[in-house]
């Protein structure tokens, strides 16, 4: 056991995260599987009978669990070789819609969530002198979309905090990457956030989010669960170098290409026309 590389991985109650957990485990790593609530934990504890796989509580959100969660390990294990940050939540809703508070909790999450466990973790792999870090991104970091657009953004700070934190932390061998997961059959897409104004049906927009959300879910319904997130995981840790960002399904590779390589007006002209459909 105690030779066997160390994993944390956050969120891992479904999902990417609980797949993640039991790919890593069957590859030799020792996992520290984490998540919110461990009264969710009763999948991932039966499928990971017989592997190296040892469940923790840590709420990214709260940035004692962060410090107390990692205590934990290095007391347990000794030392953390790689970090899998995959705790986050998609926040549906128009922009204008949003109030303080809802914008603050997605932010909370998916950005200040993944900074302090990422910060909690630095000191023990600068020690080791190397380590590899994955934060789980999304399509939506380099693309955004009607209905989404919040979480779109906390995506795309994502994308800048781990380009920073490759050039920061190169000189301790410490590597850094994006996952940028598209369209995944998860329950990701049932455990979106919808803003208080479409949840009572009285948005401005409530006709349009309402069809923008069902054919996302439709999307998401016909795409390859969450292995294919894995597969790409395990695609970047075979890697003798990590590069900056990997694409995980068909949309994430291609959907950007149409993005940022035609010009502005014809991508205009492409949303505009997908628009009117929900709006008819």
């Amino acid at each position: 056991m105690e030779n066997r590389p160390v994993a944390l991985i956050t969120g891992c109650s479904t999902g990417i995260g609980f797949e993640a957990a039991l790919a890593l485990a069957r590859r030799g790593y020792r996992v520290f599987a984490t998540m919110r609530d461990l009264k969710k934990s009763k999948a991932l504890r039966q499928a990971a009978k017989g592997l190296p796989i040892e469940l923790l509580k840590l709420d990214v959100d709260k940035p004692a669990d962060a410090v107390k969660t990692v205590r934990e390990v290095l007391k347990k294990a000794g030392r953390i070789d790689l970090l899998v940050n995959n705790a986050g939540w998609g926040a549906f809703g128009a922009l204008e819609e949003f109030t303080d508070e809802e914008i603050w909790a997605q932010y909370e999450t998916n950005v200040f969530g993944l900074m302090r466990v990422t910060n909690a973790v630095l000191p023990v792999m600068r020690k080791q002198k190397k380590g590899r870090i994955l934060h789980i991104g999304s399509l939506a970091g380099k693309m955004t979309f009607a209905g989404v657009g919040l979480y779109c953004s906390s995506k795309h700070a994502v994308e800048a905090l781990a380009e920073a934190q490759r050039t920061e932390l190169r000189p301790f061998n410490i590597e850094v990457a994006v996952i940028e997961p598209g369209s995944t059959n998860t329950r990701f897409k049932y455990n979106r956030h919808q803003s208080q104004l479409f949840l009572k049906k009285r948005s401005v927009h409530q006709s349009v989010l309402t069809k923008i959300l069902a054919y996302g879910n439709d999307q998401s319904k016909k795409a390859r669960g969450a292995e294919q997130v894995v597969e790409v995981i395990l695609q970047a840790l075979g890697d003798r170098r990590l590069a900056v960002r990997y694409a995980a399904g068909f949309d994430a590779n291609w959907f950007p290409a149409a993005r940022w390589f035609l010009p502005d007006w014809v991508y205009d002209l492409i949303l505009k026309r997908m628009y009117r459909r929900f709006a008819s």
